[in-house]
């Protein structure tokens, strides 16, 4: 299930990124 947590937070924080990339394609502090 640990594995399955890092790639949910994984996508999770993808999505918020893809999401809000209309303004920031790429947020301070996110690398990736």
């Amino acid at each position: 299930k640990t594995y399955f947590s890092i790639v949910q937070s994984y996508f999770l924080a993808k999505s918020r990124s893809f999401l809000s990339g209309n303004e920031h394609p790429k947020p301070k502090g996110f690398s990736g």
